[in-house]
């Protein structure tokens, strides 16, 4: 199509693509047409709808006003009942006349309105006029008659028949024009699938004709490409042909032209290559000036060649080629003589073109000729001329022949140059060996001059005599010299064999280590088998101790009210000891990951007041419980932050601490915090910097025997089976291990009846090498250095003694306003362990006319939340029994409190997790004055404000329409807009509760409005919720998650999840919302109602945890079907694959759980069926390899039913 047309390949993209949106306007346009046909008539099925059906029922109550007006005149016989009679008397003709105006197409609805009017106006006349005429003239008497006949309610009657006629023809109308606009909306689908088939059809063609002129000649220039990186020469010569006249034509030139330069540089190397070659092995200069010759006529097409070698200031013939033996050239030339002797001169290369007749011929036995071109260039070594050639030939030399002269030229210089360096070598060696037969001959003649000295020596033996007095002199030192070479030679002798038994410990050395290292092979191994067998040890505990734990929870909420108080009390004991058995087993794999070497550390920087801060709240209600007194001693000065690994810290000091207080049964119990400096041991200038933590109680004490053993595992002081106190002697063996991890070390005083001491040493990082060296050692394993001895000192202790019979009340610390709680007060809940801070609050909530009620726990929160329905809580998050998340999800999840505004502050780091809880705003400690005052201030203009204003943000008018109608009431003012620029603007006019928003939108993708929006640092805190189609990446929902406080995707069920999260963001009050609203919640709440109809496939071999999950899901409304191990799951899903979850076990016979999911992930059919793995294996790496085989989810054994269920719901709804 284009290959005869001048066009360049942007104007035939251009034509391509105009052709392929012309038809696609044109399809767009006629579907568009379509489609507005289909609006209207679907607009006048619904609107002709609702009118007839408001007009028909306008009718009917017309009648009924008249008929109740009646009545009640007849009765009362008072005018005021008349009055509803009248305006639908003179209302209903008006109402009568439009509804015949709309039927008026349908002849059969117009008689059935003409016979309604005839029953109208006869009610109206025989009954109403009539009776009301009656009971004017006080005729009792003939309204009794009357109403005995009564005419008017079979009139009435009659006209409700008819009406209910009326109606059901108006809505069988109606259903003919839905399954007729039905019946168009398929023929509609269908031309729009052909059109859309068309068009792609057509893209197709024109992308082809257009992707042809293009593709076959760049593939040609790649197959040329390909051919030249070959090694078959041969197909380097092909060229590319293009017939097109655009940019494709010019590549192929160029590329032919690369192709025929590539060719040219390949000759003119592989030429280089044979000229080398050719001298390989030759040490003669004739040969090798013979060799030179033949090749470079061949390659140059030379008919005629000779090579002259310069010989002092002459050239001399030496090899020819093609000579014909006639004489012919001249067999030497001097330097600078003809043109030969000048090219040596010059050191140039000559060319004579057209050269005339008289020079050599080239002959063949067919006849001679003359050649028409020469060259004569000379060869160099080191600028030094080693001969000429001279080439003559019937064609012209080209250029590409004169740049294969030009290189190798030094080449054959330099042979030559090593050749006759050779023949030079072997010149020398000739004259020295005549020179060695010379002196051969000399040596003969001088010993005949030797012979003639012996006579000269016996002359001089008389002069020797002198000499030899000191030859004995010199023989007396010799002996010396022989008797300390013996004693060296004995010393040599001892030497040798000290290193032959050197040589002999280091064997036996060798052999050591070799036991050692076979040794330390078998420690690994019993160390893996350990570890394999705890791990094992762990799925037989926890399996049957789940069934128990969830078999006793069933009991003990007793839902059926079938067991006593007695029988409960039992469950709760049964389940509490299964707690202390999972507990012990912790303890047990805790101990086994440590001596493993297998326990990971995390070390940061910890805030100081944060630990001694969550020991108190852990603690201080146990002190109370058992009337002893807490301290907190503080040595000043300490540093703001310590770095360490504050889970592994706070887990020993826990333990400590635990031990004091359960050996204490009066008195007081310790935490002192002091700093401490020591000598190091192993350098003794330089001093040591440690943080230490003392326990200290007044508790029995440990006796002098048993100080030896307290720190071994399982031993205890008092081991005997009458012992007092419980516990398995596992605390301190794992807090010496987890000291020694976070580069510590605990050391211990104790006196029998006075108490015991125990300090815990972690040293104090100041420079960014002690961080390295700890991190190296935490994770080498490497036991840090020693602690030395403890120092008993304690400064600005700090008490809070407490009575015994405070443990009701915590709160007995401050005195709080909840005994003068008025009616129109407004209530301020202060769920917060520190007693100062709360104090703080609780002063400032005052000066704000709140009325202030303090918690000091958790658990005292909640119910102080549900008894008092405060107006706003402030609630910590570092809680004692119950933390603050627990607390915050409560609170959210109570139809009754859900709406309350919680303020959350507190120390962790968390302010998303807080605001996607359903937190109004979220403050750090430490917190100062006014940042309290502004939290106060946000809480009372939160709940001053009854109307709270919410933000959509969506570019579907239908699904916009349809959000603000599903959560618009008279509590919430509601804007919304179709694009992100338009979100800019409102949200910097006015100041919103909550915001829901698509990501697809116009203009400014959702992304970008999202991070724009967290740039603003007055829309921080503002709750968004994403409600979207899109379906997310992993990717993409975890960015989502950093800026938005709930991710909806579009399905069936999200517009009532879409209700619920706005309802909590904007903290509506569910007592004052419609009740179908609430019905929303109730049945988002109920976990019965959550379940029904779901089905699980429960896969276990334990028929113990079959029998009581099967219990316990379905006493919730699950549908519960079990395989009892991989390959009988697999057989139920191939029969019957519509479950919603499965419930997966790991330790099974013939298929474990990591093959039957991988199993399941391989059908496609199952890669989105959620799947929850329980194990009994408690490691950490148990969950990783769960998930990489494919779970969607964790659980371990024994199951938290809670934990369970909220797992459902999430994989079950989201």
């Amino acid at each position: 199509m284009f290959e005869k047309m001048r066009l360049t390949i942007r104007t035939k993209i251009i034509i391509g693509y105009f052709i392929i949106i012309v038809c696609l306007g044109a399809a767009i346009f006629i579907l568009g047409s379509r489609i507005t046909s289909m609006e209207q008539e679907l607009d006048f099925i619904a609107n002709h709808e609702i009118e007839v059906h408001n007009l028909t029922n306008q009718i009917e109550k017309h009648m009924l006003d008249m008929e109740t007006g009646q009545r009640g005149f007849v009765i009362a016989g008072d005018d005021r009942y008349l009055v509803p009679y009248n305006e639908a008397k003179s209302n209903w003709e008006a109402d009568y006349n439009l509804l015949y105006d709309l039927v008026s197409n349908n002849s059969i609805q117009t008689q059935r309105l003409d016979e309604i009017k005839v029953n109208i106006e006869q009610w109206i006349e025989n009954a109403g006029e009539y009776v009301i005429g009656l009971k004017r003239e006080n005729s009792d008497q003939e309204i009794a008659v009357y109403f005995t006949k009564d005419i008017g309610k079979q009139l009435m009657d009659r006209m409700r028949a008819q009406f209910n006629d009326f109606r059901a023809t108006e809505k069988a109308l109606t259903d003919e024009r839905v399954e007729l606009l039905d019946q168009q909306n398929a023929d509609f689908r269908n031309v729009m699938y052909t059109v859309i088939i068309l068009v792609i059809l057509l893209s197709i063609i024109v992308a082809y004709i257009i992707s042809r002129n293009i593709v076959g000649t760049i593939k040609q220039v790649s197959s040329a490409i390909s051919d030249m990186a070959s090694d078959e020469g041969k197909q380097r010569t092909r060229r590319i042909t293009v017939r097109t006249h655009d940019e494709i034509r010019e590549l192929g030139e160029v590329t032919n032209r690369l192709i025929e330069t590539y060719e040219k540089n390949d000759w003119l190397q592989t030429s280089i290559n044979e000229v080398a070659v050719s001298y390989q092995g030759v040490v003669e200069v004739s040969k090798l000036t013979e060799a030179f010759t033949m090749k470079l006529a061949s390659l140059l097409d030379a008919s005629y060649a000779v090579f002259y070698i310069r010989k002092q200031d002459q050239l001399v013939k030496t090899a020819s080629f093609a000579s014909s033996g006639n004489g012919v050239g001249t067999e030497y030339f001097r330097i600078g003589e003809g043109l030969v002797g000048q090219a040596a001169l010059q050191q140039q290369m000559i060319l004579l073109d057209s050269v005339p007749e008289g020079h050599v011929k080239i002959s063949t036995g067919l006849g001679e000729s003359s050649p028409r071109h020469i060259m004569i260039f000379s060869v160099e070594f080191e600028n030094e001329v080693e001969g000429v050639i001279e080439l003559a030939s019937l064609k012209k030399f080209t250029l590409e022949h004169i740049q294969l002269v030009e290189q190798t030229r030094s080449m054959i210089g330099i042979a030559i140059n090593n050749v006759l360096a050779q023949m030079e070598v072997q010149r020398l060696l000739a004259e020295s060996q005549a020179m060695s037969e010379e002196l051969q001959s000399q040596t003969e003649e001088l010993k005949t001059q030797s012979e003639e000295l012996i006579a000269q020596q016996d002359e001089m033996k008389a002069s020797n005599q002198a000499l030899r007095q000191s030859e004995e002199r010199l023989q007396r030192q010799q002996q010396d010299l022989e008797q300390i070479n013996l004693d060296l030679s004995v010393r040599t002798e001892q030497v040798e064999s000290h290193l032959r038994k050197i040589e002999e410990i280091n064997e036996q050395i060798e052999k050591q280590n070799y036991v050692l290292e076979k040794q330390a092979s078998d420690l690994l191994i019993a160390s893996k088998y350990k570890s394999e067998f705890l791990a094992n040890m762990s799925h037989e505990l926890r399996t049957p101790l789940n069934s128990l734990l969830i078999l006793s929870q069933i009991l003990m909420d007793n839902k059926d009210g079938n067991l006593n108080a007695k029988q409960v009390e039992f469950a709760e004991t049964i389940h509490s000891s299964g707690n202390d058995l999972l507990r012990l087993i912790d303890d047990i794999l805790d101990l086994s990951k440590v001596e493993a070497g297998q326990m990971k550390v995390e070390m940061d920087d910890v805030l100081l007041v944060d630990i001694t801060d969550s020991l108190r709240g852990s603690f201080h209600p146990i002190a109370l419980n058992k009337g002893i007194e807490f301290n907190i001693v503080s040595d000043a000065p300490l540093p703001e932050y310590i770095y360490t690994d504050v889970h592994r810290l706070q887990q020993i000091l826990k333990n400590l601490l635990s031990n004091a207080f359960k050996f204490t049964s009066e008195g007081q119990v310790t935490l002192s915090v002091h700093k401490e400096e020591r000598r190091c041991p192993f350098n003794e200038g330089e001093v040591e910097h440690w943080i230490a933590f003392t326990v200290a109680d007044s508790g029995i004490g440990i006796p002098l025997d048993k100080k030896e053993i307290i720190f071994d595992a399982f031993q205890q002081a008092d081991g005997t089976t009458s012992r007092k106190y419980g516990g398995t002697g596992l605390g301190l063996t794992i807090s010496r291990e987890l000291a020694g991890l976070i580069g510590g070390r605990i050391e211990f005083d104790s006196e029998e009846g006075v108490g015991s001491t125990f300090t815990l040493f972690i040293p104090e990082y100041k420079h960014d090498s002690d961080i390295e060296m700890i991190n190296e050692a935490a994770v080498a394993g490497e036991e840090p250095p020693p602690a030395v001895e403890l120092l008993n000192d304690s400064t600005a202790v700090i008490t809070h003694p407490d009575s015994p019979n405070s443990a009701i009340s915590p709160e007995m610390d401050l005195l709080d306003d909840r005994l003068g709680i008025g009616a129109g007060d407004r209530v301020l809940l202060i769920i917060e362990d520190d007693v100062n801070f709360a104090g703080i609050i609780l002063d400032m909530a005052r000066s704000r006319r709140f009325k202030g009620i303090v918690a000091l726990q958790g658990d005292h929160g909640l119910a102080l939340a549900h008894a008092y329905k405060p107006d706003a809580i402030i609630l910590d998050i570092q809680l004692p029994i119950i933390d603050g998340w627990t607390v915050l999800e409560r609170l959210k999840q109570h139809p009754e409190l859900r709406h309350i505004p919680v303020h959350v502050v507190s120390a962790a780091n968390e302010q998303q997790m807080g605001l996607t809880m359903g937190a109004i705003a979220y403050l750090k400690k430490p917190a100062n004055k006014v940042q309290i005052e502004n939290a106060l201030l946000n809480i009372e203009s939160f709940i001053n404000r009854d109307l709270k204003r919410l933000l959509i943000v969506e570019d579907d008018v239908v699904l916009r329409n349809s959000m603000v109608e599903l959560i618009g009431h008279d509590d919430v003012l509601i804007t919304d807009v179709s694009t992100g620029e338009e979100a800019l603007r409102e949200l910097e006019k006015e100041r919103f509760d909550c915001m829901v928003m698509d990501l697809g939108l116009a203009g400014i993708s959702g992304f970008e409005l999202l991070d724009r929006i967290r740039q603003n640092d007055h829309l921080k805190q503002l709750p968004i919720i994403i409600y979207t189609g899109k379906e997310l990446t992993m990717k993409e929902e975890i960015e989502l998650k950093k800026y938005a406080e709930s991710i909806i995707i579009k399905n069936v069920k999200s517009q009532e999840r879409l209700f619920d999260e706005t309802a909590l963001f904007l903290h509506r009050v569910e007592a004052n919302l419609p009740e179908d609203r609430r019905n929303i919640l109730k049945k988002l709440y109920s976990n019965q109602t959550d379940f029904d109809g779901k089905r699980i496939l429960l896969v276990e071999d334990d028929i113990r945890n079959i029998f009581s999950l099967v219990s316990i899901l379905e006493s919730y409304g699950l549908n519960v079907i079990f395989a009892e191990n991989g390959r009988e799951a697999m057989d139920v899903l191939a029969e019957d694959p519509e479950f919603d979850l499965i419930l997966m076990d790991i330790m099974m016979p013939e298929m474990d759980g990591y093959q039957t999911m991988r199993a399941i992930r391989g059908n496609s059919r199952f890669e989105k069926t959620p799947i929850i793995a329980l194990t009994a294996k408690a490691m950490k790496e148990d969950r990783q390899l769960c998930i990489e085989a494919g779970a969607s989810d964790y659980i371990s054994k024994p199951i938290d039913v809670e934990k369970l269920l909220s797992l459902l719901k999430v994989w079950l709804y989201t």
